[in-house]
C-alpha cells in the first residue's frame, strides 16, 4: 500500500451497512486503539482476505453461506 503526501491513499472507497450494535463496538476498539474505525475495517478485512487466500481450495459454498448470513445478521438476503 502506498501512502501519499498529506496521509492520502490510493485506496478505493466501499460502503456497506452494519447492525447498530457493531458500529458501536467498532468505534470503541477504534478509540482504544487510536486509530480509526475505516483502518480497523482495513485490517480485518485484509486479514480475512489473506485466510481465503489461504483456504481457498477448501472454501465449501455453505461456509460462504454463513459468512452471508453473518454479514446480514442472519437475515436472508434477496436474491
Amino acid at each position: 500500500m502506498e501512502t501519499r503526501m498529506g496521509g492520502k491513499t490510493s485506496l478505493a472507497g466501499v460502503t456497506t451497512y452494519i447492525p447498530p450494535e457493531w458500529k458501536k463496538e467498532l468505534e470503541e476498539w477504534a478509540e482504544d486503539e487510536e486509530r480509526s474505525v475505516s483502518w480497523i475495517l482495513l485490517k480485518l478485512i485484509g486479514n480475512a482476505l489473506e485466510e481465503r487466500r489461504q483456504n481457498s481450495s477448501t472454501t465449501t459454498s455453505a461456509e460462504t453461506a454463513e459468512l452471508v448470513g453473518l454479514a446480514t445478521n442472519g437475515k436472508t438476503a434477496a436474491r
